[in-house]
């Protein structure tokens, strides 16, 4: 008896152990990573990275600060105050992007995940693009759970899911900013969706 009860016990639970490794089968993989890379034509670019596991985003400039320099002085060596403030204003149109980290509510992570589940194979497809002349160009990589990492290059023509994620992810970066020279940064970017 005693040998027909262990062997039960056993029995159950390796049909228990086999029901929980085929529960972790069928799990549907989740984002777990993504990085957004916003390159518009005249303006600084910028690069945000969501991690929706340890709800946090970072907004940061892939590349250095380094402004044009004035147009050279007209023939005789005299800059007009003109030519002073178009500079100026030109500049002040480029500040230098200050990078920041801040945390993400879960609500904002399931919105992201809302936009990320309701991709279809199409949405990962950057193949055949025929890109416009101008515009702003698009990076964006999904790191999954099951380590896939997905990169989506649809430079200035983001299909409808593509710009959907990209623009929610910068909503959420223009709330979170607190850096007048960002705001500048973030309107260039907002304003060539």
């Amino acid at each position: 008896m005693k040998a027909i009860i262990q062997t039960m016990f056993c029995l159950f639970f390796l049909i228990s152990c086999n029901k929980k490794v085929e529960e972790a089968k069928t799990e549907k993989p989740k984002p777990i990573l993504i990085k957004i890379g916003y390159y518009p034509s005249f303006h600084q670019p910028a690069e945000t990275i969501f991690n929706l596991n340890e709800n946090y985003l970072i907004f940061y400039s892939p590349t250095s600060y380094n402004p044009p320099p004035p147009p050279p002085p007209p023939e005789k060596g005299i800059t007009s105050s003109k030519d002073r403030d178009d500079y100026k204003e030109f500049l002040n149109e480029r500040p230098e992007l200050v990078p920041f980290k801040t945390n993400v509510s879960e609500t904002e992570v399931q919105q992201i995940l809302k936009i990320t589940d309701s991709f279809r194979l199409e949405d990962f497809n950057d193949k055949d693009i025929m890109p416009d002349l101008d515009g702003m160009s698009t990076n964006i990589i999904i790191f999954y759970s099951d380590g896939k990492l997905i990169q989506m290059n649809p430079m200035n023509v983001p299909n409808p899911k593509q710009r959907e994620l990209y623009n929610q992810i910068l909503n959420i970066v223009l709330d979170k900013n607190s850096n007048s020279n960002n705001s500048i940064i973030l309107q260039k970017i907002k304003d060539y969706r």
